[in-house]
């Protein structure tokens, strides 16, 4: 004879809880113990049981308005939790599922006299499968918080340099544009042909891959060259102060310096490096020379010779009808910038020769001396023509001793 549901009392008090079950907001279901009397055979009587079943009078000490309230809470609070935690549900369908073992458990056992330890056993795995759901799912919450943070300080970073770069780019086109303006009042003025009267010299504000200039004379064939300028760069490394490309190769004559890398000159797209040391922020007259006779190179600064040797393109000669550029280095004829190489800063008194100046010419023009010009490039402003926002600006660095920059 087994007994009915009744008898078997689930007994709840608020002192001892079910740790580790969560999700059931609002009430906190606990359970003090389980209860299972064993009855002697022969004395199990049906109708007794469905008359305790019936009358809950019969329960001794026990409130049953209490419990009938309380399960019938527990019950409508688990309905409710399973619309909001579908994550969940396999867990609840299973806590059914074990509870109905244990009670069908509980049942055959009190027949035979046994142990209701099911109950119990249950629970504990239960609670081991929800505890290690819960701390997965706050790991991944902490994991993925912290990679959208690291996100968003990353794209914060970028967005304040982005809007660093564009205000420096604005300034750098307005004050082009202020000096076009004034460039182009005077031309409405009719200044031009005095509009540098004490010399000039060309501005690159900022570092681009659109800002140049380029003169506008036809260079011939060349055996030998000396290429001299003032310089005041603004940035480490001057950049490309001058290139000349044809069209079957860019790299005909180029003087540059990287970043990190010391001055250096090209013929050909032979290289040599020159021992030039230039500093920022002020200017200085540097003069690099070439003869295909041997391919010998010179390289001076302030008028002294700082560095000479051979064996550059020795046997080649400059090939006529290309592009000399000014501010930035070609990899095609009048294009193929890169801003990495580009000049940051000011140039004046660029010159050409047609030959190997002498050192005592050298130092004459870094005195700011009159010399005659070899006719390959000559420093006039009709012959400088400024792109992309470079500027021709009043003054130059031999302004002061009022001597013609011929």
């Amino acid at each position: 004879c087994s007994p009915p549901p009744a008898a078997l009392l689930l007994l709840l008090s608020s002192g001892s809880r079910l740790s580790g079950v969560t999700g059931l907001t609002g009430h906190d279901p606990a359970v003090s113990r389980l209860i299972c009397t064993p009855i002697p055979p022969g004395q199990c009587n049906t109708g007794k049981f469905e008359q305790q079943a019936d009358d809950p009078s019969l329960y001794a000490g026990e409130d049953w308005g209490y419990l009938r309230t309380t399960a019938e809470d527990l019950r409508q609070t688990v309905l409710q939790q399973k619309d909001q935690i579908q994550s969940d549900q396999r867990t609840i369908h299973e806590l059914t599922g074990k509870l109905s073992e244990c009670e069908k458990g509980l049942h055959g056992r009190t027949r035979r006299g046994g142990p209701a330890g099911l109950w119990g056993g249950a629970i504990a795995q239960l609670q081991d499968r929800i505890e290690k759901l819960e701390g997965d799912m706050s790991w991944t919450g902490e994991d993925l918080e912290g990679e959208l943070q690291k996100k968003l300080d990353l794209l914060d970073k970028e967005r304040k340099a982005l809007r660093l770069e564009t205000h420096k780019q604005r300034q750098a086109i307005d004050q082009s544009i202020a000096k076009l303006h004034h460039r182009v009042s005077g031309l409405e003025e009719g200044t031009e042909p005095n509009a540098f009267p004490e010399g000039f010299r060309l501005s690159f504000p900022t570092r681009t891959n659109y800002m140049y200039a380029a003169v506008n004379q036809h260079i011939p064939k060349l055996h030998a060259f000396t290429i001299c300028m003032w310089l005041r760069p603004a940035d480490k490394g001057i950049g490309t102060p001058l290139s000349y490309a044809v069209p079957d190769q860019p790299n005909e004559v180029v003087l540059l310096q990287g970043l990190r890398t010391p001055v250096e000159l090209l013929v050909n797209d032979k290289v040599v490096q020159l021992p030039l040391n230039i500093s920022r922020g002020s200017w200085q007259h540097i003069c690099v020379s070439w003869s295909q006779r041997g391919g010998t190179w010179q390289a001076f600064q302030g008028g002294r010779l700082r560095g000479e040797g051979h064996s550059l393109a020795a046997g080649h000669h400059i090939r006529p009808g290309g592009l000399l550029v000014l501010g930035q280095e070609q990899d095609t004829v009048g294009g193929g910038f890169d801003s990495t190489q580009a000049l940051v800063g000011e140039m004046s008194q660029v010159g050409v020769w047609d030959r190997v100046l002498s050192a005592n010419q050298v130092a004459s023009l870094s005195r700011c001396s009159k010399i005659t010009q070899g006719g390959v490039a000559v420093w006039t402003e009709s012959q400088i023509q400024v792109h992309g926002g470079a500027t021709k600006d009043p003054g130059e660095p031999c302004s002061k001793h009022s001597m013609s920059s011929q």
